[in-house]
């Protein structure tokens, strides 16, 4: 159709988790520039507030809603928000996670893996899983983009609970890929690299006070690759915003990692 635009939103309802900082964050703003109308959830109501309040403040429309997404009734209530508020689910951003200090994996106790696995695989997967069930009542397609991280291709020696969760959400994508294609329905892998963000600049602050004790490990040669410089937020959403875009129409169980060449060595 001529002068159709296949990266604007056009009033689609595009629910962000982990949307109150970060990726999660610059892809609401960038979203709700092309016409989204956006969700954003986390469990930081100052964050989403001010987040919520930029977006309006720059003409886009963004509500937001407290979820924790360990617990699956918060998700369900977070799905049922956006689709009473905007009358649809046509989008969502599966971009809530945490990260956790670098330790040697035999140093990883219970607790940490547990915590690590409940937010980045179960709270993903349910989210998914009732983002799909609203897109599926509505029986007219939708796209679901999760954030990955390159860890999800890649191992990283010190960080082994994060890089076990991040490949479990690859075969997730691939999963629900396959079962919901046939009904329209795109689910694709954002796997940003080293990332300008407030979870990043934290883990490279864990990361140099973990060498200091651990001098004899060898150090990566490739986090940055070979751009030689850290991606910025509002780089990833651009590439989150196109997988969610009808522009990616062609794409769906797609790895598409976004790490500045780091994983190409």
């Amino acid at each position: 159709m001529t002068g159709f635009d296949h990266l604007s939103f056009d009033g689609k309802a595009l629910l962000i988790t982990g949307g109150s900082q970060g990726i999660g964050a610059a892809a609401a703003r960038l979203a709700a520039r092309r016409g989204a109308k956006v969700m954003i959830a986390s469990p930081d109501a100052n964050l989403l507030e001010h987040v919520s309040a930029e977006i309006r403040a720059e003409g886009g429309v963004c509500a937001w809603t407290l979820c924790d997404v360990t617990d699956s009734a918060q998700v369900r209530a977070m799905v049922a928000k956006t689709v009473q508020t905007y009358g649809s689910l046509d989008l969502a951003y599966v971009n809530a996670g945490i990260s956790h200090p670098p330790l040697m994996p035999v140093d990883a106790d219970d607790e940490l893996i547990k915590h690590v696995l409940d937010v980045n695989v179960f709270g993903a997967f349910v989210t998914c899983r009732e983002a799909i069930k609203a897109m599926l009542a509505q029986d007219r397609g939708g796209a679901v983009v999760v954030n990955g991280s390159m860890a999800g291709i890649a191992g990283v020696g010190t960080m082994a609970p994060y890089a076990t969760s991040k490949h479990a959400v690859a075969g997730m994508v691939k999963s629900f890929a396959l079962a919901y294609g046939h009904r329209g329905i795109r689910v694709n892998f954002h796997g940003p690299g080293a990332t300008e963000t407030p979870m990043y600049d934290e883990s490279v602050r864990n990361v140099m006070a973990f060498r200091k004790t651990h001098a004899d490990l060898p150090v990566p040669s490739k986090v940055k690759g070979p751009l030689g410089r850290d991606q910025t937020a509002e780089e990833q959403a651009e590439v989150a915003c196109f997988l969610l875009s009808d522009a990616a129409g062609a794409l769906t169980g797609s790895i598409v990692i976004a790490d500045g060449g780091a994983t190409a060595f």
